[in-house]
């Protein structure tokens, strides 16, 4: 059977540390029917010379565009209607895929054609590379299992780059929302979760990258803060709501102790 084609998009701006790191874990994928397209935000770091030279050697696979944006939401909504793929994904510049991701989302969408988006488990890793936040991913893991839209309401458990959806979903629920610092992706997730949850694959798919340098260590705060005006938009469950906000509490807990999170 023909595989799926999987576009992935990449929101980048000045991430010539780790940009590497990311389109090789896509590349090294080997996943035979593969769309990459890059969304820079006007770098002036390296970050654009390190891409060229990437599309310039899979001139094929990897297509890119670098302008100011509006933001990261904005890089990644026009890289989505780009997007020529059956199976759409985004993936910050800073994190990174593990092996065989792409060749189990598309076993998962074979089994199940008319799925609106697959979810996989993911890791948290610092600037070095180093998992850390194990408790923290064990919990979210563990609600992934669980894949109740009520406890998805209370803890965004989903690990962004291991969430994939499809044309379809895009189509219907899409685009993205965000502010000049971050994407609420989060906002999207509960969209298409009040039509269908996720199908769940039980491997990791994805680290995803807490430098203290990015977007969600830096404004961790008013991320929160989004995080619980998007809950509000989805239910008036006094319950629900007073759980979110218990879960946040927690989380700034996890932060103020993690060194800046430097070390989560």
């Amino acid at each position: 059977m023909d595989l799926p084609k999987i576009s992935i998009v990449i929101p980048s701006f000045n991430k010539k540390q780790f940009i590497k790191k990311t389109i090789d874990s896509i590349i090294s994928q080997n996943y035979p029917n593969l769309e990459v397209i890059i969304q820079d935000g006007a770098s002036t770091d390296g970050t654009l010379e390190i891409i060229k030279e990437y599309a310039q050697k899979y001139p094929k696979i990897i297509k890119f565009e670098s302008k100011k944006d509006k933001g990261q939401w904005d890089a990644i909504n026009k890289g989505f209607d780009k997007a020529t793929g059956e199976i759409l994904a985004f993936i910050n510049a800073d994190d990174f895929y593990e092996k065989d991701a792409f060749f189990e989302v598309a076993k998962t969408y074979q089994k199940n054609p008319d799925c609106l988006w697959v979810a996989g488990r993911g890791k948290v890793v610092n600037s070095a590379g180093k998992e850390v936040a194990k408790l923290v991913t064990f919990y979210k893991n563990l609600l992934l299992f669980l894949n109740l839209r009520t406890m998805l309401l209370i803890v965004n458990y989903l690990i962004q780059p291991s969430v994939f959806i499809t044309r379809k979903a895009w189509q219907k629920f899409g685009p993205f929302i965000g502010t000049d610092h971050f994407v609420m992706e989060y906002d999207l997730w509960l969209k298409i979760s009040k039509e269908r949850m996720p199908l769940l694959i039980n491997k990791n798919l994805s680290s995803f990258r807490m430098s203290g340098e990015n977007a969600s260590s830096t404004s961790f705060e008013k991320l929160l803060t989004k995080d619980e005006d998007i809950v509000q938009k989805y239910t008036k469950n006094p319950l629900i709501l007073f759980l979110h906000k218990l879960n946040n509490w927690g989380r700034r807990m996890i932060i103020v102790k993690s060194s800046k999170l430097k070390e989560i």
